[in-house]
């Protein structure tokens, strides 16, 4: 193993040096004296806001500050963006454990290296957002597509014994590749990522605290492919298997039978904690005209898949679905829907099977240049099936799930003044099927709102009135609200100055508990010189129930401070 470690260093390291030389070489030393040497622009920012509640517990400090910054340095024509963020919001003062990162990524032509904390995306099921503390290399010589990443995915590792709430966090590193080759529309990427947490100081963990968690390692391979058929059929494909250690520290096995298990053997530790996934989506696509596109996707994620390299994953689910996109009577109306079935209790474990309905239409017309009108419907059923017998109705699921939403809108604008008004209609219900449940599941929410705004913007002066109402109701509760609100924003100096003052004023009834929200906040910004500008924003919230309510009263002030510094 340790021989296979030192090979993927090697793997690492190799692409990046080569790809450092191959920058080098496709610098045109002649043409220096022709480039700007040394560029700096961007921006800094110090920040301090405040907070004070009473009713109810904190849910922020009384007292933070930070400060970030952006900014892109140019040498001789190589950019290199950089950010940096810290802030400090310990509640006694002090200096405790400030959340700060800093992160650069410097360009040249189609080389781009990135340093410290950064995020990057090689494909869904493998490394797809997740912020690592390290370095990384993407390049686009021509038509390859490189990438390679190395790097910190979690902070180091910190254990206590001598508190007894402590739990560990486990220092976990690992590296990213991707080759791949084509344009951005046609293409095909092949991706890897290794991530795992450090043993070291864990050995004895699971004896001094049963219960613990273990030092888990993994392994996903990618398969991400896009390409025209012909000019108007479009095919896609993204897909991964994943290998999956929950406990390093477990004994390995005598043998490993599984021909899949053996291939994983070579990259990470393999023993009777090791599990394999796999997950892919794909889709067909047929462009008729411009507005007239036919498609179909299907989506498995095996149950249990899950990869290092990405936050989340909705998994042991599979679906298909049909979706098309019409456009008519010369794109004044527009038409999208989609229909299709899923299901999940993919490797048959569970007792039940839930198999959903799912489909949505959605549209816009446009009457003139005054009035339009967009309008949607939902429908998502789930009905679960028996794998094996139950011996209870009460068991079993069958919803309906239906909203629909009508938004009918008139907008005119004058040299003098500009009108908008929009109503919004909304209607969502949850329909139980089995008799036995509904009366604690059945559900209408009905949401209305009514939207009127009006600017002069010879004054710089905007003014929004609106209400709305929203009932929400069911065998059991009952809630209603409704409300209104006034907003006024005008900018002054020439446009330096902006003031935003927004209200929002609602009483809200559930059940017998009746109270009155009041909420209002006002944001001001002036740039007082053209890299200076400093900004404010207060807000206030008044929550008033009667004293023998189940809904607390409280009231809370909060409000924060900002300089930015541009250059």
């Amino acid at each position: 193993m340790m021989k296979m470690n030192t090979c993927m260093k090697m793997m690492f390291a190799t692409p990046m040096c080569l790809l450092a030389v191959c920058a080098l070489q496709a610098q045109e030393l002649s043409d220096l004296k022709n480039v700007k040497p040394f560029d700096i622009s961007g921006s800094i920012g110090l920040n301090s806001s405040f907070y004070s509640v009473s009713g109810i517990p904190e849910r922020q400090a009384p007292f933070a500050y930070g400060i970030n910054a952006n900014a892109t340095l140019t040498v001789y024509g190589i950019s290199m963006p950089f950010s940096f963020t810290w802030y400090d919001n310990d509640k006694k003062g002090n200096f405790s454990q400030p959340f700060n990162q800093f992160g650069i990524s410097p360009t040249y032509k189609w080389l781009t290296l990135h340093l410290g904390y950064r995020n990057l995306s090689f494909s869904e099921f493998t490394l797809n957002g997740y912020t690592f503390l390290g370095a990384a290399v993407e390049a686009r010589p021509g038509k390859f597509r490189l990438g390679a990443v190395y790097g910190k995915f979690n902070q180091n590792s910190t254990y206590d014994l001598a508190m007894a709430d402590s739990m560990p966090k486990m220092t976990r590193t690992g590296w990213a590749a991707k080759v791949g080759y084509g344009t951005e529309n046609r293409f095909v990427d092949f991706s890897v990522v290794r991530i795992g947490d450090s043993t070291k100081d864990f050995d004895s963990l699971s004896i001094v605290k049963p219960g613990m968690p273990t030092p888990e390692q993994n392994i996903a391979f990618g398969l991400t492919s896009r390409f025209a058929i012909t000019p108007e059929l479009m095919f896609t494909f993204d897909g991964s298997y994943s290998f999956y250690t929950k406990d390093r520290m477990s004994p390995a096995p005598d043998s490993i039978s599984d021909g899949w298990l053996r291939l994983a053997n070579n990259f990470i530790t393999v023993n009777g904690t090791t599990s394999y996934f796999k997950a892919f989506k794909t889709s067909l696509s047929y462009r008729f005209t411009p507005s007239i596109v036919t498609g179909i996707e299907y989506r498995r994620i095996d149950p249990g898949f899950h990869s290092m390299g990405s936050y989340f994953f909705n998994n042991d689910v599979q679906h298909i679905t049909f979706n098309q996109t019409v456009g008519l009577m010369d794109n004044k109306l527009s038409l999208r829907g989609s229909l299709g079935i899923q299901n999940d209790n993919l490797d048959g474990s569970k007792a039940n099977t839930a198999h959903r309905v799912i489909g949505s239409l959605s549209g816009n017309y446009t009457v003139n240049e005054n009035w339009a009108v967009d309008a949607s419907f939902n429908n998502y059923s789930t009905n679960q099936r028996a794998y094996k017998t139950a011996g209870s109705d009460s068991l079993q699921i069958y919803q309906v799930n239906r909203t629909f939403m009508l938004m009918p809108r008139f907008t005119k604008s004058t040299a003098t003044a500009s009108h908008m008004v929009m109503l919004n209609l909304n209607y969502t219900t949850l329909d139980d099927r089995n008799k036995k449940t509904s009366d604690m599941t059945d559900t209408d929410t009905y949401m209305a709102m009514l939207m009127y705004n009006f600017g002069l913007p010879a004054l710089r002066l905007n003014i929004s009135a609106g209400t709305n109402y929203t009932m929400m109701t069911n065998k059991n509760f009952e809630n209603v609200m409704l409300g209104g609100n006034l907003n006024v924003s005008k900018t002054l100096l020439d446009d330096k100055l902006s003031l935003n003052w927004s209200n929002n004023v609602m009483s809200n009834k559930i059940n017998d508990d009746s109270g009155l929200i009041v909420n209002s906040a006002l944001n001001a910004a002036y740039r007082f010189h053209p890299k200076h500008a400093v900004s404010m924003n207060f807000n206030f919230i008044n929550n008033r129930f009667a004293n023998e309510a189940a809904v607390p009263s409280y009231h809370e002030i909060r409000g924060d401070i900002n300089y930015v510094f541009t250059f």
